[in-house]
């Protein structure tokens, strides 16, 4: 099995939803990390006050292709190409250790 990291970084607001877009593709155990975060565009203010939205990053380690698959529907489904709308990326995984999977006994 060749397995990636699914990456994405939503606000919390629609951190549920990601949750349950790769639920829904076959994808369960997750690490959820609360972040915050400078961006290239201006924060919000509000009588002075700067405001950050809380965001929320989501790890998951799945199958490369099902780990695509739900790249593309997070993408699509939270509008992730509009700007400030968050993002999602899969990175390779070369060695897995810990989830008992067996093929990595060499």
């Amino acid at each position: 099995m060749t397995a990636s990291l699914l990456i994405t970084i939503v606000t919390d607001e629609v951190s549920d939803l990601a949750l349950s877009i790769a639920e829904r593709e076959g994808i369960r155990g997750v690490t959820i990390l609360p972040a915050s975060g400078i961006s290239q565009s201006p924060l919000k203010t509000f009588f002075g006050l700067t405001f950050q939205t809380p965001m929320t990053i989501l790890f998951w380690i799945a199958e490369t292709e099902t780990a695509n698959r739900t790249a593309r529907k997070l993408r699509d489904e939270l509008d992730l190409d509009s700007p400030q709308q968050g993002l999602a990326l899969t990175l390779t995984i070369d060695q897995l250790f810990g989830l008992g999977l067996g093929d990595n006994k060499r």
